[in-house]
């Protein structure tokens, strides 16, 4: 595993860039698409969470960030949004002593033999200069993709481990749809004595209806375009890894 993950970083360094929103090479975002990120939808944190941040709504583009690190491995995308989840973190309304996440399902681990909510929140903490740890312990279940509404709200069956007593907590993820995982991370934390928990995600599920479609947006499985000299505020030629 520890080989594997290795030669995914090798490779993800040498191997020039694609840009998530329109396939052209040399941008891990390019400029124009980019510009059609559109901010996360404002929601109130699911109780017990205290507060939460996120990067952006959770379609176009961001989807597409968020699958390339999660589901593809493709670690640079990862580096990428721990950036912009520590600026999202920015305006927390008190001091993190921990930044954690919420594990992993047994069927994702072996389907992708990484936590890549692990890989995130070290990489957030590393950004803030927080300590970090596994705070949290997943019971059998299935992952929280593809359940529908209620069970999602339900979240997955956590329970804190480690020193959390009378700690302020950070819970990191990739995506809140209905915030049933960060509301069961909370209420695990809190049992265990936490006295705060907070939360970030890189994205954040618009409500029904709420969606903006006016923003332009093709995939990259798109036929990709040659490089050219479209500029980006995230052009990069390597990565380092998470």
């Amino acid at each position: 595993m520890v080989l594997r993950a290795t030669l995914v970083d090798l490779l993800d360094a040498i191997l020039p860039a694609r840009c998530p929103g329109c396939g052209t090479w040399g941008a891990l975002v390019c400029g124009p698409c980019s510009a059609t990120l559109a901010p996360a939808p404002i929601a109130l944190p699911p109780p017990p969470v205290e507060w939460w941040a996120s990067c952006f709504a959770y379609e176009g583009v961001a989807r597409e960030l968020v699958a390339r690190a999660k589901y593809r491995n493709e670690r640079r995308f990862l580096v990428l949004v721990a950036r912009e989840l520590a600026r999202a973190i920015e305006s927390v309304p008190s001091s993190i002593d921990l930044v954690t996440w919420p594990p992993a399902s047994a069927a994702r681990m072996r389907a992708q033999g990484v936590d890549h909510g692990e890989l995130l929140a070290r990489a957030v903490a590393r950004l803030t200069g927080t300590s970090v740890a596994p705070c949290l312990y997943r019971g059998a279940g299935s992952a929280q993709t593809g359940l529908d509404a209620r069970a999602r709200r339900l979240g997955p069956s956590l329970r804190a481990i480690g020193r959390v007593c009378g700690a302020t907590i950070l819970v990191v993820d990739d995506v809140a749809t209905t915030g049933g995982t960060l509301a069961a991370a909370a209420r695990a934390l809190r049992a265990a004595g936490a006295c705060g928990v907070f939360a970030a995600t890189i994205a954040r599920t618009p409500r029904p209806g709420g969606r903006t479609e006016a923003l332009a947006y093709n995939p990259a499985t798109s036929t990709a375009r040659a490089p050219n000299s479209i500029g980006s505020t995230w052009t990069s030629s390597s990565s380092a890894s998470t």
